[in-house]
């Protein structure tokens, strides 16, 4: 997450880390796939993840730039993804725009919100009404992954890209999906973070990590001060089980500027459980 100006955005560091509290948390970014993952698959899902991002076409430049990508090989990328039928070149503009064939990709894993839109307006509703970040979190390993994200409408702000992690037993939105998970599961999953942890991550304390879930699991919700990231706020909600037709979990989460989403606490808090309930849940 970085702050940045709307004229000059620009992906954030491979990582965070917290002046205040010490703690550091992996950010998967566009320029730096995940441990393990195949180079060119990586490639292929962070220009579709780019796309869903921009929501527009783009030039061959504009893609290697923001993606951190050699020219050349991203012109080959888009290219054989034309020959596929995942994407549309468009010669007039000397652009690309992921084909109707992407549309389809994964429409059979739901048949709820996801599919018929509800979970899409209830973001666009909570973007408008707040002007902040908006985000839908789900759990991968010991992250919180960041699977579908609108940035804030306002001229400065922090910057989320999709893929972003989060440690999940450290983050707002990590707290929020394991609300329904057993103390004993969370404790291993705090042995399990300081076990992989990357050199010069400090230990989770995990006293803290279980007073922050209790707290979460009490209040419904949890506020974020400058946990992972400073200056920076973030107040997560758990969506209810079985959205995404799976029972995976699944959080929405509101980022911005710490002082003005303090102030906006409770606001924010009402505007997510009145969202959630309208768009999610049933009559």
């Amino acid at each position: 997450m970085k702050l940045v100006p709307e004229a000059n955005m620009k992906n954030s560091s491979s990582g965070s880390h917290d002046r205040e509290t010490g703690h550091v948390t992996e950010a998967t970014i566009y320029s730096s796939p995940g441990h393990g993952a195949v180079k060119s698959a990586a490639r292929v899902l962070q220009v579709f993840e780019f796309f869903d991002e921009i929501q527009r076409d783009a030039r061959v430049a504009e893609i290697a730039e923001r993606l951190a990508f050699p020219q050349s090989s991203t012109s080959i990328l888009l290219r054989s993804l034309v020959d596929l039928g995942y994407m549309d070149y468009l010669p007039e503009s000397r652009s690309f725009l992921p084909s109707p064939r992407v549309t389809l990709l994964g429409t059979w894993l739901d048949k709820g919100p996801v599919r018929n839109g509800s979970l899409i307006r209830m973001l666009e509703e909570i973007s408008l009404a707040t002007g902040n970040t908006i985000i839908i979190a789900a759990r991968n390993g010991i992250y919180s992954q960041y699977v579908h994200v609108l940035q804030a409408r306002t001229a400065i702000r922090f910057h989320v890209a999709t893929g972003a992690r989060r440690l999940v037993v450290w983050s707002a939105t990590g707290f929020a999906l394991l609300i329904g998970t057993a103390d004993a599961e969370v404790r291993a999953l705090c042995a399990r973070t300081n076990a992989e942890a990357i050199p010069g991550q400090p230990r989770v304390d995990i006293s803290r990590v279980l007073e922050n879930l209790a707290q979460t699991r009490r209040d419904g919700y949890f506020f974020s001060r400058e946990l992972v990231t400073p200056g920076s706020g973030s107040i997560a909600v758990p969506l209810p089980d079985g959205i995404d037709g799976h029972n995976r979990a699944l959080t929405v989460a509101v980022s911005g500027i710490l002082d003005d989403i303090a102030r906006r606490e409770q606001e924010i808090v009402a505007l997510l459980h009145d969202v959630i309930r309208r768009y999610l849940k049933p009559a």
